[in-house]
């Protein structure tokens, strides 16, 4: 197994691209924790890996919350040991509209969860990782970290913010043989997908309507369990040679990875 009892941790676990990483991971040998704020999908996930024989738990909480990523790091350790491998997976798509008509606790909530989220975890794992010199780091990124795309410029701002996150820390962090890399996934079908296809059409705009819906219709949205290979992959020694990468999956085949 390619990550037997290697101790995970996954936020935004309970559905979608983060539901299919951690059934990848527990799959190929790794104890889990799944992070959620969902806690009947973070239930339902959890029963359904289970039944699989893996070794999980699961931590229902808000990764904006500082104290609550203390809480679940504690528990992991307590029943897993050390973290060896996080995914900053959880994400919202924040408020969908221009930046001049954007509510600023939403703007704010948007960075809270998809940005300042990802650096609570990483700094929570992070002692134990560096004291043993072994660690792996993934975060989720978008494309629209990279180019601008009117209407969702909060989560564009928030996924740039990670981006270079990812890069900056996998700097920091070379010389403690933790790798940091990232994965833009593409467009996928998630109930972020779907929440977006049911946004508001006045609020979105009717082109970005129709785009997503027009997607979806087509059926060219990416299963995401084609993807948690990738995860496998990053977080494996397999990629020990790969950081500070941000890639779409066709990128990291150019670096070793073999779907």
């Amino acid at each position: 197994m390619k990550l037997n009892k290697k101790v995970a941790v996954v936020t935004g676990a309970a559905k979608g691209l983060g539901r299919e990483i951690a059934r990848a991971f527990a799959a190929e040998g790794a104890r889990v924790m799944l992070m959620d704020r969902d806690t009947a999908e973070l239930k339902r996930t959890a029963d359904e890996i289970s039944r699989t024989g893996g070794e999980i738990m699961v931590y229902a909480g808000d990764v904006s919350r500082e104290k609550e990523i203390a809480e679940m790091v504690k528990q992991t350790r307590k029943h897993f040991g050390p973290i060896d491998i996080l995914v900053n997976n959880a994400g919202i798509i924040g408020p969908a509209n221009f930046a001049k008509d954007a509510d600023a606790k939403n703007w704010l909530k948007t960075l809270d969860i998809n940005l300042n989220g990802a650096f609570y975890c990483c700094r929570a794992v992070l002692p134990d990782m560096a004291e043993r010199k072994s660690g792996k780091i993934i975060n989720v990124t978008s494309g629209l970290g990279e180019r601008p795309f009117p209407r969702f410029c909060a989560y564009g701002v928030s996924k740039a913010g990670l981006i270079q996150l990812t890069r900056s820390l996998s700097e920091e962090l070379r010389a403690v043989n933790i790798q940091v890399n990232a994965i833009n996934p593409g467009v996928m079908n998630t109930p972020m997908q779907q929440e977006i296809r049911s946004l508001d059409i006045a609020s979105v705009g009717q082109d970005v309507h129709e785009r997503f819906q027009g997607l979806y219709d087509a059926g060219e949205l990416l299963n995401p369990a084609e993807l948690a290979p990738l995860a496998v992959f990053l977080a494996s020694g397999a990629s020990d040679h790969i950081t500070g990468e941000n890639r779409r999956p066709d990128g990291y085949q150019e670096l070793g990875w073999q779907p």
